[in-house]
């Protein structure tokens, strides 16, 4: 259906989509991210130990706190290149990522309504996606995006091609393997289980348009969907069954094991201001790590000077300094807090455990021919007892200075986490808009609306305007790459409008699903307390689908008004 031109362009986009991700690989390679040590520690203990556990040594305690699917496929690469090799695993990524690409360009001839302007559109498509600096920049790291990107594609593709197939047994094969996609999807990341539902039902509903029926055909798409992604899934909740008894076909939504303490109700305070990730690295992915100063909280973090008392003894006791040992930057309106009881530190009594010598010739008086030998196993006594109370004064010592130190990690325990929970209620009650409307909306917004420069040597955030760094050329690149996102969107967007109201019920049904995984995701990720922007990255290679109808359609409609108006 493409001519040798067409074709020669096809080739060279996949040619420059694949270059441009080789050559972000080499110039910005990146390891640095948390998870990305966790997943390579995983993948690690598999090949080496055969176990799916975390621990860096010994007894290498088996978990579930992550789903299996990208530790596996690091595995895979490290079992052919060498343990812990991620260049090779950087290298796949690029080449997974560029297949990416050809799948948004078949998506996008499929779903175009209109049947002469298929071919461009998917050549506008791959153009789009192809360079693409968003998805692109998670070919360098040591994330689970790229191959969740892929599988969701390969998963929207397999349910794309089993409604265009002609055959109901072709259908259903192609259904299967798009719940075999969605599944593996999700074992790499857990929300992508959102796909399976809104797949299966699209197929459902398209299938029942087509029939004007319920019929066994439309019931049998939608319920080979689930059946795979059920299949998928079993070994690993059977797997979670058996080892640890728990009933866990994922992971859990915290990333804990059973027993192990997570601090849900700080975790829930945060959720009641939090409105973007400006405020994650201080106050939650560096919690237990460093201490935390309440006044680096911003104010919509308190409703009344009261409640910012109350959370500054919390503070205080998760940096175990006493109030009085902190310097006093409170503001004039906020009244200061009384002093709490300082704890005596550790002094040292060295001295008073140690036998005097006087007490040992007045008291061990001895005549005999042993007093000598005695008297020596009584000094070896005393030496040895001195030694260990220099190393235990040493470790006080040290464990002293380590508290008071500036820089010592501070502690979240469950009596300042159960604090911390019922402060959130009551603010949470005060104002419920607040928290299950107006802050999910901010983390939503600024989720979507972000400059997506994460791991690129200029990451950073557009305003203010003033703070931007000129040494990284920060002033040049954060506004072209926000301008890239507003241009996406818009793309995107009237894109999605004309294929909503085209009279071809089959891109209208394809429209519905694109409008409701959007909308799904982004109503889950933004009840999280950290709205990654990487959260979304999946929306890109969509929007570039309809991205292109949008251009094609301009493209359309400008050669149609200049014909008219040559035609005058």
């Amino acid at each position: 259906m493409f001519t040798r031109r067409q074709w020669i362009v096809i080739l060279s986009l996949i040619v420059l989509g694949a270059s441009f991700r080789i050559a972000v690989v080499r110039a910005w390679p990146n390891d640095d991210q948390g998870d990305s040590a966790i997943y390579s520690q995983l993948a690690r203990n598999m090949l080496e130990h055969h176990v799916y556990s975390s621990e860096t040594e010994a007894p290498y305690t088996p978990t579930y706190a992550r789903v299996p699917g990208y530790p596996i496929f690091l595995a895979g690469i490290y079992a052919v290149f060498g343990h812990t090799n991620n260049a090779a695993v950087r290298i796949v990524q690029a080449l997974i990522d560029t297949g990416s690409c050809v799948i948004v360009a078949l998506l996008a001839f499929y779903w175009q309504p209109n049947k002469k302007r298929k071919r461009a559109t998917a050549i506008a498509a791959l153009a789009l996606a192809a360079i693409n600096p968003f998805t692109t920049i998670y070919v360098a790291t040591i994330l689970t995006e790229v191959p969740t990107i892929f599988l969701c594609l390969a998963a929207v593709l397999a349910a794309t091609l089993a409604l265009e197939a002609a055959d109901q047994k072709r259908s259903l094969l192609l259904s299967m393997l798009s719940g075999l996609f969605a599944a593996a999807a999700t074992m790499f990341r857990p929300d992508s289980g959102l796909l399976v539902v809104l797949l299966g039902l699209v197929m459902f509903t398209v299938a029942l348009v087509r029939t004007k029926k319920i019929s066994l055909h439309s019931v049998a798409l939608a319920g080979t969907v689930a059946l795979a992604f059920a299949v998928t899934l079993a070994p690993w909740t059977i797997r979670n069954w058996r080892v640890f008894r728990a009933w866990q076909p994922l992971a859990p939504s915290n990333a804990t094991m059973p027993g192990g303490f997570y601090p849900s109700g700080y975790e829930r305070w945060l959720k009641t201001w939090v409105g973007d990730t400006d405020y994650n690295e201080g106050f939650w992915w560096s919690l237990n790590d460093k201490k935390i100063n309440v006044d680096d909280l911003p104010d919509e973090a308190f409703d009344s000077p009261a409640e910012h008392d109350r959370i500054k003894t919390l503070f205080d006791q998760y940096n175990k300094t006493a109030p009085n040992d902190q310097d006093d930057t409170n503001d004039a309106s906020r009244p200061e807090l009384s002093p709490a009881p300082v704890t005596p530190s550790p002094t040292n009594n060295a001295n008073n455990n140690r036998p005097s010598s006087t007490k040992q010739s007045n008291g061990n008086v001895n005549t005999n021919s042993n007093s000598e030998d005695a008297d020596d196993e009584q000094s070896d006594q005393d030496e040895d007892q001195k030694d260990a109370q220099a190393q235990k004064d040493d470790q006080d010592s040290d464990k002293e200075k380590e508290e008071s130190s500036p820089n010592a990690p501070g502690e979240m325990t469950p009596e300042i986490d159960a604090a911390f929970g019922q402060i959130a209620a009551e603010r949470i009650a005060r104002n419920r808009l607040r928290y299950y409307v107006l802050l999910p909306a901010r983390r939503a917004h600024a989720m979507w609306f972000n400059t997506h420069s994460d791991l690129y040597p200029f990451d950073g955030n557009l305003f203010p305007l003033d703070d931007l760094d000129h040494t990284t050329h920060q002033h040049i690149w954060l506004p072209l790459f926000a301008g890239i996102v507003a241009l996406y969107t818009i793309l995107g967007v009237v894109g999605w409008v004309i294929m909503l109201n085209t009279p071809n019920g089959y891109a209208r049904a394809w429209a519905i699903f694109l409008g409701l995984m959007i909308v799904s995701r982004l109503v889950l990720l933004s009840t999280l307390v950290s709205p990654e922007p990487r959260y979304v990255i999946l929306f890109f290679p969509f929007l570039s689908i309809t991205g292109s109808i949008a251009i094609v359609s301009a493209l359309a409609m400008r050669g149609r008004w200049r014909a008219a108006v040559e035609s005058e």
